[in-house]
Parts: structure tokens; sequence; C-alpha cells
């Protein structure tokens, strides 16, 4: 795992900006290459309220 240090650039998350402070959060694959993804401060709190909100329910579901 790489440090979580920011960097200017485009996020790639959600809000797309340009030239803001962002952070490499992971790889990701299309077409069978991978990239870098880099997100800003805003989108990782999105991101990580969503895993979070995720999480919750599968914990709270019945068990099958």
């Amino acid at each position: 795992m790489r440090s979580r240090t920011w960097i200017t650039g485009q996020c790639w998350l959600y809000c797309l900006r340009p030239q803001v402070p962002v952070m490499w959060i992971g790889p990701v694959w299309a077409e069978g290459q991978q990239a870098g993804l880099y997100a800003c401060e805003g989108c990782v709190q999105t991101l990580n309220g969503l895993i979070r909100t995720a999480l919750h329910r599968r914990d709270r579901a019945p068990a099958r």
C-alpha cells in the first residue's frame, strides 16, 4: 500500500475537479489495463460514508 501523500492533480472519483489536492486510493482496472485512482478529500469522505453504510447494512442483515 502506498502512503497517503497528497499531490496536486485531477480528482478521478466523483467531482472530477482539476488541480486540487488528491491522494492515491488504489488501482483501478479498465479494458485489461491498470491505472492509479486519485481522489480529493471530499470524494474520499463520500466514498468512506458509502462504505460505512454498506458495511452497516451487511452487518445488520439477517443470517441466511
